[in-house]
């Protein structure tokens, strides 16, 4: 609320009823990206699942960086919504991969990851006490699509190593079977 009533000149009764937007997504955009997530995943496998968290994180990075950038009150609306949509869908994608990471542990892994999330929100409020909102936005933006890319990265590097062993093993059992 304090960026829409310091950078916008909102009152802060409004700035509040602006900032409660982003809150109100949670209430079903987290659970539209498990969906999404689910129904990806049902088509394009684990795989499939990395990479719409990493469409997500990337599009998420954009938008937060356009939102530091917004100039007008109507755009930086737009810009929240769209990118507090991003994130809270990317929460859902990346809870319905946890159960991939380690199926004997899945509550360990999720309270890992939940955890990881109350480090990464106490570190972003170091970063807005420290600069002025409009510039910690913009680098928030930047690290949250660096991470898409680091997520984009793992993923076709695995999806190339996986590609590899396959070739590997079909010519493995066809020189297996000439042998014979």
């Amino acid at each position: 609320a304090s960026y829409f009533h310091d950078d916008y000149k909102a009152t802060l009764i409004f700035a509040g009823l602006l900032a409660s937007i982003f809150g109100w997504l949670n209430i079903f955009a987290r659970a539209l990206g498990g969906i999404v997530s689910d129904k990806v995943g049902r088509k394009y496998g684990f795989n499939g699942k990395v990479s719409l968290l990493a469409l997500l994180l990337l599009l998420e990075g954009i938008g937060i960086m356009l939102f530091s950038n917004s100039g007008g009150l109507v755009m930086a609306i737009m810009m929240m919504f769209f990118f507090g949509l991003c994130l809270k869908m990317a929460n859902g994608a990346t809870y319905s991969i946890v159960p991939f990471i380690n199926q004997k542990a899945v509550g360990s892994v999720a309270g890992i990851v939940g955890a990881g999330g109350n480090v990464g929100a106490m570190l972003i409020g170091f970063l807005f006490k420290s600069m002025p909102y409009a510039t910690a936005f913009l680098y928030l933006g930047g690290g949250v699509f660096a991470v898409g890319v680091v997520v984009l990265t793992v993923r076709l590097i695995s999806k190339k190593q996986e590609s590899n062993s396959v070739v590997i093993s079909e010519t493995g059992s066809l020189e297996e079977s000439l042998a014979a």
